[in-house]
């Protein structure tokens, strides 16, 4: 069973290792360097963005296979009740996959980084040596200790109030989106776009301070006589008794005594106010690669069927096939490896415009006796037919 254990990592050329030894971190004193705080960042537009994207990818089934060949029928896909499988489908007794990929998502969004705490079954349960549980661990307690020679030495783990302990990095499988400015951590689209939701925070706090101080009047009363406090108060009661309620908006309205009544209309710069929080939204949005109606925004109501078609492709194609792709090739060489040489951890492809190509092709294929049924469920993860009939091309015309 040892030997499902990854083996040592490769050092790094003398020459290259020293280079990545030291971090490389940016200057503290940001939330945009502090995980902690990009954490809390987890609100607004950038909750509606990372919490659809989050979704998605939860709903993705990842298709473990034994690699044979590069044919899609070589691909020979692992039982439901191999120890991978297992484990993908029960993390630990307190989470469930959806919770366990939602959460790896959110983490990767707002911080760049997730960590996966990979723990070994027991001396005493008798699969010892093979993975038995994962734990996602908060990215602020996991600190990266870089090496020269191993690029990573260890992984300090520190929770609130609780002493760090070090891991070693077969105990640690680390997910992150790239980074040039630092290997040793990801970069998040959170990161990327700090200024642009430090500017949304801002309209936010802006907008509650102007709710908080009371709403302004919708008209403005003007005259050039001295009026008493009486006479103010009774104006004001005579324009609510009549104008107030939706059935008295159109009633038309009486000034006597030089009073002139005009609206009080948005000046120019609240006026770009209002853009500017439409602008940011907008922002953010296109940084996390999430079209509007994703999140709910539909202004044609009468085309929203086909607004909602066009932005799921987007959304799929653009968005959440590339994470896939990227948490896919991680988890193979990370965790696949520990099962053997050969074994992929991949996501298919979860596009609805090309799941319809897909089936059109399988159709015409089996039609054709280009590709066999057996192939063909293969090629989706399926477990072939026992009947030896079903690796034979079904040929038009035959029997």
């Amino acid at each position: 069973m040892k030997s499902l254990r990854p083996g040592p990592e490769k050092p790094l050329p003398a020459r290259v290792g020293p280079l990545f030894a030291a971090p490389f971190g940016s200057s503290a004193g940001w939330w945009r360097d502090d995980p902690s705080e990009q954490l809390r960042n987890y609100q607004s537009w950038v909750y509606a963005a990372v919490n659809a994207i989050a979704q998605e990818v939860a709903r993705q089934r990842p298709y473990l296979f034994v690699n044979t060949g590069q044919a899609d029928h070589e691909q020979v896909p692992l039982s439901h009740t191999h120890p991978l499988c297992r484990l993908l489908d029960r993390p630990n007794p307190w989470l469930t996959p959806w919770e366990m990929w939602y959460l790896t998502v959110v983490y990767l969004e707002l911080t760049g980084n997730c960590f996966w705490y990979i723990a070994d079954r027991t001396p005493e349960d008798r699969r010892f040596g093979t993975p038995a549980e994962i734990w996602i661990v908060p990215t602020p307690w996991v600190k990266v200790e870089p090496d020269a020679r191993e690029f990573v030495k260890a992984y300090t783990i520190a929770a609130p109030g609780v002493p760090g302990e070090r891991f070693t990095p077969n105990e640690i499988i680390h997910l992150k989106y790239p980074n040039p400015l630092d290997p040793h951590y990801g970069l998040s689209p959170l990161q990327a776009n700090a200024l642009t939701v430090d500017a949304n925070t801002e309209l936010l706090k802006s907008r509650y301070q102007t709710f908080l101080a009371g709403p302004r009047p919708g008209v403005v009363l003007q005259t050039d006589q001295m009026l008493t406090d009486q006479s103010v108060r009774r104006l004001e009661d005579t324009l609510t008794d009549k104008f107030a309620g939706r059935t008295n908006w159109h009633r038309p309205m009486v000034l006597e005594q030089g009073l002139k009544a005009s609206p009080w209309t948005l000046t120019p710069a609240e006026m770009d106010y209002m853009n500017s929080a439409k602008m940011t939204r907008d922002e953010i949005l296109a940084l996390f690669r999430v079209p509007p109606p994703i999140t709910g925004l539909v202004e044609n109501i009468g085309l929203g069927g086909q607004i909602w078609s066009g932005s799921r492709v987007m959304f799929c194609e653009g968005t959440i096939q590339p994470k896939l792709e990227l948490m896919a090739q991680a988890l193979t060489r990370d965790l696949g490896c520990r099962y053997g040489p050969d074994v992929v951890i991949t996501f298919p492809d979860c596009s609805p415009r090309n799941q319809e190509e897909r089936r059109k092709d399988d159709e015409v294929d089996a039609k054709l006796g280009i590709r066999t049924y057996n192939e063909i469920r293969r090629g989706r993860g399926l477990q072939p037919f026992a009947d030896p009939r079903f690796d034979q091309p079904m040929v038009p015309g035959t029997e």
